[in-house]
């Protein structure tokens, strides 16, 4: 594998990959920008699709014959020397970076040490470099390991290594403060070392991750400004922060706005149903004292029912005794009858 396709990749310039999120912290609003080690130009290409005036720094002869195909000012230099340094005497960026860039230098101090006067007033720096403290490459050295690799953590081009802690140190003896930091968290079973951490037992990875929240860093990013502008950057974060937050309680008012407009309109509503429950009751009332009056009247119609009945009950048994008399009269008259019928013959 040869150095351009090692550094030659896409991505989605508004996702989530790194080189994405590294160049989010670019400025936005165009600008200058010094790009060191681009090699073919992955976030070269972005940034000019951006509108940002970018000049490059590069040593890889593929590479340069790339980057002179595209808009940019290409400076052919070996950063650990200071020919490079030369050609840009004089001029101020309003950003550089060295994205993966200090830990293939002999001497990145001397870098970071020069490159604070060429970024320009209220400027920054933005790097990024791989986290050895990452939990496979430990896994890795915990089998006795440490073999260089075509890329990754263990690059084979990789002459220094750095921590989260020792990037700072460094920084901050160079002259630069940093100002925000940002991890690329990769998930060692994701990573060129999921081999040797699935070797390791469940108790030996405990161990390993026991309080450490860092473990899965695969790549720090930090954003830094000249310590010597660190005033002026203070005030420009307290405005930023003051925008932000006078941006957030203008949201929250309109927010607060739409919420009590909504609050009124529900409440009218609820005033509304408020009428028409009581509405409602009413009628539920004047139904159920109807239903009352309809009760009483139809226990009053069954007291005369029976009332009607008892009578009819007494008339029937004195219709059938007045029945049973005529009849026996009736009998009685015939039997005269025939009586005096046979007395005559």
């Amino acid at each position: 594998m040869n150095n351009i396709e090692r550094y030659d990749y896409a991505f989605d310039p508004d996702g989530e990959e790194w080189a994405a999120r590294l160049l989010r912290r670019v400025p936005p609003g165009g600008g200058s920008v010094l790009e060191l080690g681009p090699g073919p130009g992955a976030m070269t290409r972005v940034l000019l699709a951006r509108g940002y005036r970018v000049t490059v720094v590069e040593n890889d002869p593929e590479a340069l014959e790339v980057l002179k195909t595209l808009d940019v000012e290409v400076i052919p230099g070996n950063l650990d020397n200071t020919d490079w340094l030369d050609a840009i005497k004089g001029r101020q960026f309003d950003t550089v970076m060295a994205c993966d860039v200090l830990e293939h230098l002999r001497k990145p101090e001397g870098v970071l040490q020069r490159l604070s006067e060429f970024v320009a007033p209220m400027g920054c720096l933005l790097i990024s470099v791989p986290n050895i403290a990452y939990a496979g490459v430990l896994a890795s050295m915990r089998s006795g390991i440490f073999d260089y690799s075509d890329k990754g953590q263990l690059d084979r081009t990789h002459v220094r290594f750095f921590t989260k802690r020792s990037m700072e140190k460094v920084l901050l003896d160079c002259g630069w403060a940093p100002r925000v930091w940002e991890a690329n968290r990769v998930p060692v079973e994701c990573s060129e070392f999921a081999g040797y951490w699935s070797a390791l037992s469940g108790d030996q990875r405990q161990a390993l991750l026991a309080g450490w929240q860092d473990f899965d860093v695969y790549q720090w990013m930090v954003v830094v400004t000249p310590s010597a502008d660190a005033p002026a950057w203070e005030l420009k974060e307290a405005r930023g922060m003051a925008d932000s937050l006078r941006d957030e309680l203008q949201a929250l008012t309109v927010l607060h706005q739409r919420e009590r407009a909504s609050l009124l309109e529900h409440q009218k509503a609820f005033a509304e149903a408020k009428d028409i429950i009581a509405k409602l009751q009413q009628e539920i009332t004047k139904l159920q004292q109807e239903i009352g009056e309809l009760h009483a009247e139809v226990g009053s119609l069954r007291t005369e029912k029976a009332m009607v009945g008892a009578e009819l009950a007494t008339t029937q048994i004195a219709l059938q005794a007045r029945t049973a008399e005529l009849n026996e009269r009736a009998w009685r008259s015939r039997l005269r009858r025939l009586m005096g019928s046979h007395h005559s013959r």
